[in-house]
């Protein structure tokens, strides 16, 4: 299936509906430190041209799976995610700040998947982000207002160094 489309393209043809499975997915190196490779990358894809504002508007779904290193844990995790995709796109400098400029005359559809999923992956990518793991001692879950009563009860420990001070008679 066709995915460099250049302006020529949108021109004889308005709307493009694409759903296939990336396969190349070796040759793809991420952004992301901790992504160690691309594991599945499907999408369903509507693209719309639009000649009188000359943008192209996507709008669909990406899956994709992949291999990386859990930041908490070290360990080689499978991460998997969808995608909603709905951007503009436009091969001239429009005013819109909400709608891309395509750099160059080709658009790139695999490259623009790709940025996408780069875009979406967790900076701090882990599985367990909900999980609270219980290490030390004395340690407990409060509430806000429960640390703020134990904060304030707690005596300040500079105090506590006024109780070594021997005072004379004198200075009663």
């Amino acid at each position: 299936m066709k995915l460099v489309f250049n302006q020529n393209d949108f021109k004889l043809k308005k709307h493009y509906e694409l759903k296939e499975e990336l396969t190349d997915l070796d040759q793809i190196k991420s952004n992301n430190i901790l992504v160690k490779s691309f594991d599945f990358i499907n999408y369903d894809l509507d693209l719309d041209y639009n000649e009188s504002l000359k943008i192209i508007t996507i709008n669909g779904v990406i899956n994709y799976t992949i291999s990386a290193t859990d930041c908490r844990t070290g360990e080689l995790i499978k991460y998997s995610d969808y995608i909603d995709w709905n951007d503009e796109y436009s091969f001239t400098n429009s005013s819109d700040f909400n709608t891309n400029i395509i750099i160059g005359d080709e658009f790139n559809l695999k490259d623009y998947i790709i940025e996408q999923i780069n875009l979406n992956i967790p900076f701090n990518l882990t599985l367990n982000n909900d999980i609270l793991n219980k290490y030390g001692l004395g340690w407990s879950l409060e509430t806000e207002d429960e640390f703020i009563t134990n904060k304030s009860n707690q005596t300040d420990p500079r105090w506590d160094q006024l109780d070594n001070i021997k005072l004379d008679d004198k200075n009663k």
